[in-house]
């Protein structure tokens, strides 16, 4: 069974250049689910923003989260 994949987008339009900077400046480089949300900006724009409230708001310390977000990205086999 083949799945089909997302291609990501590499050269984004002027709209998502912030997401992409943004992602670039806490990771080092963007993240492959901003590459593929940038399809959709308005999603990576309300999924920004519940990010920020997480992260503002949330109670788990940020190491701790970062390693549970990569351990649910090998669960699912996305690159992260």
């Amino acid at each position: 069974m083949l799945t089909e994949r997302i291609a990501p987008i590499e050269d984004p339009g002027l709209a998502v250049r912030g997401f992409y900077a943004i992602g670039r400046r806490l990771f080092g480089q963007v993240p492959t689910p901003q590459k593929l949300m940038a399809h959709r900006p308005a999603l990576m724009l309300g999924l920004g923003a519940l990010w920020t409230s997480i992260e503002r708001f949330g109670t788990l310390d940020g190491r701790l989260r970062a390693l549970m977000q990569l351990h649910v990205a090998r669960l699912y086999d996305v690159a992260y």
